[in-house]
């Protein structure tokens, strides 16, 4: 029994890598999809524009949560299979940079990270997780909030054209070579997906 078990699991694999199928789950991080949420690895090519590890974000979230910061992180699966890990945050937008911005001192999901492992890149996958990450934002899970933010760095042109696809408009603000870039949830993606 134990070999057929095996040999669907590689054919599962095998199907992902191809990107046959396109179903994706998010799903919270627990002692049984840790480790392989921590093995996850981006490509060479985005080294530089990941400045963080799973690990990493995965402590800072257990901090912001101790801290009264609702901070999420989930494991994408494609069918039963890790294939990435993404976090968002509930915040106020009180950095000192924004004080002259008209979104100073509101409520706001930020997205903290988003990353799909590197054998499964090119697939649709980021984008997928993405939509559900934005659709489970739009419940407003802890609490009301007007805008989602993310930054991302400004050489990643595939990052860019990803988050506008998602109509998330670039501020100028620019921090460490990363602009900050939002969208406001008076347009919700389920709205946008049914046009």
């Amino acid at each position: 029994m134990r070999i057929i078990e095996i040999y669907r699991v590689c054919v599962k694999v095998a199907r992902l890598r191809r990107g046959d199928k396109k179903i994706i789950e998010l799903r919270k991080i627990t002692r049984d999809n840790i480790d392989e949420v921590i093995a996850l690895e981006g490509g060479e090519n985005q080294k530089v524009f990941i400045e963080t590890t799973n690990l990493r974000s995965f402590a800072d979230a257990h901090v912001l949560n101790a801290d009264g910061v609702p901070a999420t992180p989930f494991a994408i699966y494609a069918d039963e299979v890790v294939v990435g890990f993404l976090m968002f945050i509930y915040d106020t937008l009180d950095h000192e940079s924004f004080e002259n911005e008209v979104f100073y001192g509101k409520k706001c999901y930020f997205i903290w990270h988003i990353m799909i492992e590197k054998s499964y890149q090119g697939k649709g996958y980021g984008k997928l997780a993405f939509e559900k990450m934005l659709m489970d934002i739009e419940t407003m899970p802890y609490g009301e909030a007007e805008y989602v933010a993310l930054f991302y760095r400004t050489s990643n042109i595939k990052a860019k054209t990803l988050y506008a696809s998602f109509e998330f408009v670039d501020t100028g603000i620019i921090q460490d070579n990363s602009m900050l870039a939002m969208k406001n949830l008076d347009t919700k993606i389920t709205e946008s997906l049914v046009k």
